[in-house]
């Protein structure tokens, strides 16, 4: 099983969770494997916690940014995505790219925050909330849905008819003509 993440390595992103996640799983499920894809103000700390943690380039690799059209090919190697941030509620608003981008790809998403990502996930079951503060906990968690072929295929199906039915950009502009023309016309309620 592979865990990605790409994106930024900046500071509310946290992406040192995973790290601490993936030094968890190896005791518990040491066939799963992380990749972590991204640059920012963090990346130097976060790579040298893996190596401290004794999980870099063992069970968890990061590799750097890659371009905006090499995410697909990212995405579709995985077997689940992550979108962490730091515990702070004010980022439980955040609608990260990271995150539509893996439901487009349908591919399950895991991530370590509460809001109306982590709402969306469990009403739809496309994806699971982890503990924001306990990797051994998130790690026993992953380990168990990322070994469960039948969830990740259901959820996988379900995260891609969500993208495209829900978060189409065909639909969302076809709302905001509509919008936009009720508000010429006078009829904003």
């Amino acid at each position: 099983p592979l865990i990605v993440y790409t994106g930024t390595f900046g500071l509310v992103n946290g992406v040192g969770y995973l790290v601490d996640v993936a030094a968890a799983m190896c005791g518990l499920d040491p066939d799963v494997r992380f990749l972590l894809v991204g640059a920012g103000a963090e990346a130097e700390k976060v790579t040298m916690q893996a190596q401290r943690l004794g999980v870099l380039n063992t069970t968890l690799w990061i590799w750097p940014a890659v371009a905006k059209t090499q995410v697909p090919d990212v995405l579709a190697a995985a077997t689940l995505t992550t979108s962490v941030v730091i515990p702070l509620p004010a980022m439980w608003n955040n609608s990260a790219n990271k995150f539509f981008d893996s439901l487009a790809a349908g591919k399950p998403i895991a991530i370590n925050h509460e809001g109306w990502q982590a709402d969306l996930l469990r009403q739809y079951n496309v994806g699971i909330v982890l503990p924001p503060d306990d990797p051994a906990a998130a790690a026993k968690i992953l380990s168990q849905y990322v070994n469960d072929s039948q969830w990740l295929e259901q959820a996988g199906a379900t995260a891609h008819r969500l993208a495209y039915g829900m978060f189409s950009r065909d639909q969302h502009f076809v709302q905001l003509v509509a919008v936009l023309s009720d508000a010429a016309q006078g009829r904003m309620g």
